[in-house]
Formats: structure tokens, C-alpha cells, sequence
């Protein structure tokens, strides 16, 4: 079965709309003000106290520093998302696990960081991360796959999500903007219902 992540969590009303229908990851943005779904660790730390426990939770971070990771890890997080540069220090050193993120125009970059066992996933976004926009899945094709996980983003929605599936053959799917509402509390019940419906019931064929 395909394995969901919903990011971008902000607030306690999207935490009760994730708790209810129990995707196995949830994603919070950090370190990285300029992003609208930025959070304080102190935040960060209040949102997680109420995350059901079956959720596994992801601090999403833009190059970030091993202090930043560490705070991460204090916070209470499972793992560690990196966008961007990620030295050889921070890989290794890293208290979390990490999942590596990649865009379109850094996926040239992959086999770097393919083999490295603190990396135990891997993220392929669009060029504009959170932007809502997707990009030509059929790139991903030509990936080699091994025992990490493949996680799909970009511009994800109850729209294209099946179609992304089946082109991709993702371990999971990451939503974020596909979710939500244009005002607070972002997350939108009903969307994030469909999203995990639509991929649960195995509709993509």
C-alpha cells in the first residue's frame, strides 16, 4: 500500500485532521521563515505533543546546520527532511534519520547520497518546493530503487494523485498546498479526507 505524508502542519486544527485519518507521516516546516508554513521549535514542540503516536513526524529543513538538526531531535521529531546542500558532516553526525529531498534541478545530485545509511529515504519534489506545481514524473523512471523509501511530492491533489501512482510507483505520496484551504486553519478536512481515500482504496490502478 502506498504510504502518505501530509506537510506543512501549522496549528492544532490541522494535527486533529491528520489525527483522524492516521497518514504515516506528517511534515513541519523549519528553520526556513520564508515559507508561510514556517514554525518555532517551541511550536514545533506543543504540535507534536498532540500528533497521534502512530504518525511518524518529519522536521522539513532548507541546508540546514547540525544545531538545527539537533534542535529538531529535542523537539521530538522522527526524522529530519533536507532540501538543499547537505555536507558530509551533517549526514553523518545527524541524531535523526534523514530523508533527502531533491528537486528537478538538483536530482542529478541522487547517487551521492543514494547509498549513505542515515539516509532513509528519499523526496522528489517539484523545482519550486510548496509551490503546488508538479513536474514530469516519468523522470523518476529512471531512478535505481532500493530498500529506501521513494516518496513522490509536488503540486499532489485528489485530482492527479492517481495518475501520479501510476507513473511514478512511489512508496508515498507527499501533500502539502494539494490540502489545504486559502485561509487558516490551512489544512482543509474534506481534502485531506479525499487525498487519503483516493490513494487507501487503491483507486489507481
Amino acid at each position: 500500500m502506498v504510504k502518505i505524508k501530509i506537510c506543512g502542519i501549522t496549528s492544532s486544527d490541522d494535527i486533529e485532521i491528520i489525527n483522524n485519518v492516521l497518514p504515516e507521516y506528517a511534515g513541519f516546516v523549519m528553520f526556513f521563515p520564508k515559507s508561510k508554513r514556517n514554525i518555532t521549535p517551541q511550536r514545533a514542540s506543543l504540535l507534536l505533543n498532540l500528533l497521534d503516536s502512530r504518525i511518524k513526524s518529519v522536521a522539513v529543513t532548507v541546508n540546514p546546520t547540525p544545531a538545527q538538526i539537533s534542535t529538531a531531535k529535542s523537539c521530538g521529531f522522527d526524522y529530519v527532511q533536507i532540501h538543499g546542500e547537505a555536507s558530509d558532516d551533517v549526514i553523518i553526525n545527524s541524531p535523526l534519520p534523514i530523508l533527502k529531498a531533491f528537486n528537478v534541478s538538483d536530482i542529478c545530485d541522487f547517487e551521492r547520497y543514494a547509498d549513505l545509511p542515515n539516509v532513509r529515504g528519499f523526496v522528489f519534489d517539484a523545482n519550486s518546493p510548496g509551490s503546488g506545481k508538479t513536474f514530469d514524473w516519468s523522470i523518476l523512471k529512471n531512478i535505481p530503487r532500493n530498500d529506501k523509501l521513494f516518496i513522490l511530492a509536488g503540486g499532489l491533489n485528489e485530482q492527479n494523485v492517481c495518475k501520479a501512482i501510476d507513473t511514478a510507483r512511489p512508496d508515498a505520496v507527499d501533500v502539502s498546498s494539494g490540502v489545504e484551504s486559502d485561509t487558516p486553519p490551512l489544512k482543509d478536512a474534506q481534502k485531506v479526507e479525499n487525498f487519503v481515500r483516493l490513494v487507501r482504496l487503491h483507486h489507481c490502478s
